[in-house]
């Protein structure tokens, strides 16, 4: 019965970020009809693949139970070796910048398991170090390639609203999904989130966990900022400065607990969607960037108080009106 009742709670709090989204895009569409053009939804997807890349990996490690600071300086870092290691071959600076992030996840998560030392004292020195190799990388200017080719290939639009940007980060969130719902290290990560010392009495691998989740959360912060560097045939090392706030406010909305152990990447898929639709929206109906951000955490607050107190009330309500009705 504990089992069932879990699967019901999981399933209303799906629906309710599943009816937000539906209503966000209709009171939108309502108020300014060009919110459901082909270009304008092209132009929100294309904004959602790259905060949905970045959200994807930082949600795994909030899953397992740790954090990852670093990310936005990821991407800039990542965008920036892209384009200088590249030159005429981007797609050699994106090998290298994706194998730059997996050294440094790798390097975070054995420095966390093997010290124990907390994942936000080891991904602060990681964003700081990062950050700095960028503005290395930059030598103060905004570095640009004249290979506009592929980029022109990334944002080439198909059926009318997607790219291959976007169809990538979509792609993205289907592998870390049925790698997390259908593999042993998948059930592990879960498990080291919400009770790291039973975990380890019960077999699971606590250091490869972490060594996954890391490494998944720089290659996708690189990932992310190595497609928008292609797209916009520049790159700078102030790209993704507040993406981390963004990507971390994605994964709470679609229902990431910071304690760990709880948290799909379809929730964070649908997170992510919510921001993206509503900072879309919310600009073309005019409104500034401090008016976005106040309606940001707005929602962030309503989800989070849904989520505990407040939700787990309502739905003792619910349960409680269903009883009588059924008597």
């Amino acid at each position: 019965m504990a089992v069932l009742h879990k699967s019901k709670a999981i399933s209303s709090a799906t629906l309710l970020r599943l009816a937000l989204l539906v209503i966000l895009v209709a009171l939108f569409a309502i108020w300014n009809p060009a919110f459901v053009s082909g270009r304008n939804l092209y132009a929100l997807l294309q904004s959602f693949s790259l905060l949905g890349l970045v959200a994807l990996g930082l949600s795994l490690t909030m899953i397992a139970g740790e954090f990852d600071l670093s990310v936005g300086s990821m991407v800039a870092a990542g965008g920036l070796l892209t384009l200088v290691v590249g030159g005429d071959s981007l797609v050699y600076g994106m090998v290298a910048a994706l194998a730059f992030a997996a050294l440094v996840g790798l390097a975070n998560a054995i420095v966390i398991s093997r010290f124990n030392v907390s994942s936000l004292v080891v991904t602060v020195g990681s964003m700081m170090a990062l950050s700095g190799f960028a503005f290395w990388l930059a030598g103060g200017k905004v570095v640009s390639t004249d290979n506009f080719d592929l980029g022109f290939a990334l944002d080439d639009p198909m059926l009318a609203v997607l790219s291959w940007r976007s169809v990538i980060t979509f792609a993205a969130f289907l592998i870390v999904g049925l790698f997390m719902h259908y593999t042993l290290m998948g059930r592990d990560i879960r498990v080291v989130g919400s009770k790291r010392q039973v975990a380890a009495a019960s077999g699971a691998n606590v250091g490869r966990s972490l060594r996954i989740v890391f490494v998944v959360s720089a290659v996708a912060a690189a990932l992310a900022g190595s497609l928008l560097s292609m797209s916009l045939a520049s790159a700078a090392a102030t790209t993704g400065s507040s993406l981390m706030l963004q990507a971390v406010s994605a994964a709470i909305v679609g229902g990431v607990a910071l304690s760990g152990g709880s948290g799909t990447p379809v929730h964070v898929l649908i997170g992510s969607l919510i921001l993206t639709v509503m900072n879309n929206g919310l600009s073309l109906i005019g409104m500034g960037a401090t008016g976005i951000l106040f309606a940001n955490g707005l929602v962030l607050m309503g989800i989070v108080l849904l989520d505990g107190q407040l939700g787990a009330w309502m739905s003792e309500r619910i349960a409680m009106s269903r009883a009588r009705n059924s008597a």
